[in-house]
Formats: structure tokens, sequence, C-alpha cells
């Protein structure tokens, strides 16, 4: 948790799973609410170590690794102080159950299949993680949520977000590699589609943009979409700024 962001109780949906039985997935729309939308996420787990108490529920999406992938992380690195209670495989009726229309991209915002081959099968799972006993508040939470998704982000966003007729809390974009991280567009330009899509949704705009990569502090001084004025602070020493 960081002190300049506000301390939220976990919702009920959360805080009522126990770790003896099989949860059933949450409703997606309770599970949206509040969320942390990180595109291009790739396994890292800054936003999760530093926002863990001011928020509880992240969506990680990634179109460049498998669900084998996703699965020696946690079993290799994880994070660090949490187990897993529960992890399940979510269907695509479950994330967007009344359908959903894409938004196009124009010739500017590039193509989506520009890295077709790097481009892994989709796949969704929910993983819900207990602090570790002996640990208190001071280390983070004592349960998060994490939905990770094997799927394009622009795609994603709309999906869950617009086709639920929600927004999320906060939006991450950290090195989205759109130089050469294999990412069809660019996620920092405000001009282009998934700025359009985030910033043009018609259910609101995330309160908060963490925004940073590698370079230090001093490259990330500005925010990439300006619309956010204020930054906050950075998460720990990392180069990652928050912007409301």
């Amino acid at each position: 948790m960081i002190d300049c962001l506000p301390k939220k109780l976990p919702p009920a949906w959360l805080t009522n799973i126990t770790p003896e039985n099989t949860a059933s997935f949450p409703p997606i729309k309770e599970l949206l609410a509040d969320s942390l939308y990180y595109p291009s996420s790739a396994f890292d787990g800054d936003p999760i170590a530093y926002l863990s108490a001011n928020i509880y529920s992240y969506i990680y999406v990634d179109y460049g690794f498998t669900a084998d992938d996703l699965e020696d992380n946690l079993n290799n690195k994880g994070f660090l102080g949490y187990h897993i209670i529960q992890s399940v495989d979510v269907g695509e009726t479950e994330l967007v159950p009344n359908g959903w229309i894409p938004i196009q991209p124009t010739a500017r915002d590039g193509k989506p299949d520009k890295y077709a081959d790097w481009i892994k099968t989709p796949f969704a799972k929910w993983i819900v993680f207990q602090r570790n006993a002996g640990l208190d508040d001071h280390h983070g939470a004592e349960r998060f949520s994490l939905l990770y998704l094997c799927a394009e982000a622009v795609a994603a966003f709309q999906a869950l977000y617009v086709s639920n007729h929600c927004s999320p809390l906060a939006v991450a974009v950290i090195q989205p590699g759109h130089g050469f991280g294999c990412n069809w567009t660019n996620f920092t330009d405000q001009d282009q589609i998934f700025a359009r899509t985030v910033l043009g949704n018609t259910y609101g705009k995330p309160k908060y943009l963490l925004y940073g990569g590698y370079g230090g502090v001093e490259k990330y001084r500005e925010p990439c979409w300006p619309e956010y004025t204020d930054n906050i602070c950075f998460l720990g020493n990392t180069s990652i700024g928050v912007w409301q």
C-alpha cells in the first residue's frame, strides 16, 4: 500500500472466498470495479507489490505468453509472501456475457497481426493470492485477485470494460513494447487506439494512470497522456509514476 492513495476495504466477493472450496468466478462487473488494467504486463509484480491494499483486483493482459509460461512464473517466482488459494480457468462467456463489437483500428494505429508469430493461444485464468502466515499489513493486503489474459490488450479492454459498461480505477502503461517489444500499436500515444479506447470509454475514464519503464525517474517526469496532470508519487524505488 502507498499512503498517497486511499486505503480501501477488500470487496466482499474476495473476502468471502474460502481456501477449502473452489470458488465460483465472481460476476465480471464486480471483479472489474476498482480494478487496475495492465496491458503488455508480462509478469511484472511491481504494481501489486506497492498497491495491494489500495487496489485488490488486477487485470493483466499480454498476448506473448502461454498458459505454461504463467504456470512456470507462478511456481518459480510468484509474489513474495503470498500463496495461491484459488486458480480457475475462465471462459469467454464469463468475461463478456453480453458479447461485444470490436472498435476497428485505423491505418495510423498499426496492424494487430503485425507480430502474428509472437501471439500465443488465448486463455484466461483467475487466481486469488493469500498472504502467508506471520506477515502483517506492512507487507501488503491479506488477499488480492489477479485475472491474467493472453489476449490483444486493446480488444480486451473493449470486451471487458466497454461491453460491461464500466471503467477501471487505474490503467498501467509501463514499458509497453511498441519499439522492439512486439507490440503492434503505441499505448503511450494519446492519438492511437489504446488511449482513444480508454479515454473515450463512455462509462468513464480511469482515475489513475501508472506510467513508467526503464531509464530512471527523470525520463517519466511527464505523463504519456496529458489528461493526467497531477503526479501523486512514484512507486518506491521504481520509475513508475502515479498520475491523477
